[in-house]
C-alpha cells in the first residue's frame, strides 16, 4: 500500500515537472532535502527530462539537440556534455527565476546515501596501479534510458539516484583547478552507481570516453537550488 501511494506521488510529480511552462519557477515543485551541515537544498524530484531539454532547443538556448524519446512518458535527456549542461542553466536560469545549478559531488553523495555500497577491496596494491584498482568492479546498471522515477526513490523523496543516467555534478575532478582556473577544469565528476570523472567534451562515455573508473551507461543531470 505505501510503494502504491509513493509510485503514484512520485508519478503526480514527474508529470507536473515535465508539463511545467517554461518561463515559471519550478522551486516550489522542488523537494527539500536537510543535508549533513543542516542546511536545506532545493532538488529536483527526477533529472531533467526530454521535453525540458526540448524548450531549451527550440527556444535556441541549447544547440544540442540529443534523440528525442517519441514515447508518451517523460525520459531523462541524456548524451549531454558539460557544454551542453552550461548552456540549459544559463537557458533555464533567464526563464525560472535564477538560483537554478548542479549539485556539488558532496551534495550527491548525500542524496544518494541511501543507495551507496561499501567500495570492494582493491586489485592492486601497487599506487601505481591506483587508477585501476576498482575498474570491473563497480556497479553498473546498463540497458536503455528508462522513464524518469523508473527506478528507485530516496527517503527523502528522490527518484533515480540509483539508475542507469549519471549525472553531472559542478566538482571539478582534477586537483589544482579552483579560483581563476575553475573555468579550465577539464573533467568533472559524474555520480550513479559508482563515481566517474568524466571529461567536459564527453557525450556517451560508454563508448569509451571516460577519464577514470567503469564508464557509465548514460548521462544525464539533475537540477538543485539553495533554499
Amino acid at each position: 500500500m505505501l510503494r502504491a501511494a509513493t509510485a503514484i506521488v512520485i508519478g503526480v510529480l514527474v508529470v507536473s515537472w515535465a508539463g511545467l511552462p517554461h518561463d515559471a519557477s519550478l522551486r516550489e515543485h522542488m523537494v527539500g532535502v536537510r543535508m549533513a551541515d543542516g542546511h536545506v537544498l532545493l532538488v529536483s524530484p527526477v533529472e531533467v527530462t526530454v521535453a525540458e531539454w526540448s524548450l531549451c532547443v527550440k527556444d535556441r538556448g541549447c544547440s544540442h539537440s540529443p534523440k528525442a524519446s517519441d514515447l508518451p512518458a517523460p525520459y531523462p535527456v541524456t548524451a549531454i556534455n558539460w557544454f551542453d549542461v552550461n548552456e540549459y542553466l544559463r537557458w533555464t536560469n533567464m526563464r525560472r527565476g535564477g538560483g537554478l545549478r548542479l549539485p556539488t559531488r558532496e551534495e550527491w553523495l548525500w542524496l544518494g546515501r541511501s543507495f551507496i555500497k561499501p567500495k570492494p577491496a582493491p586489485l592492486f596494491t601497487d599506487p601505481r596501479l591506483a587508477w585501476a584498482s576498482e575498474y570491473g568492479q563497480e556497479n553498473s546498471p546498463g540497458g536503455p534510458v528508462r522513464p524518469s522515477a523508473a527506478f528507485s526513490t530516496s527517503p527523502d523523496g528522490i527518484s533515480d539516484l540509483d539508475g542507469n543516467v549519471w549525472e553531472w555534478t559542478m566538482t571539478c575532478a582534477v586537483s589544482g583547478f579552483a579560483g581563476k582556473q575553475a573555468g579550465y577544469c577539464p573533467a568533472y565528476f559524474a555520480e550513479g552507481a559508482h563515481e566517474a570523472a568524466i571529461p567536459v567534451f564527453e557525450r556517451n562515455p560508454a563508448a569509451g570516453g571516460c577519464a577514470t573508473g567503469t564508464p557509465p551507461t548514460h548521462l544525464g543531470f539533475r537540477l538543485v537550488a539553495d533554499e
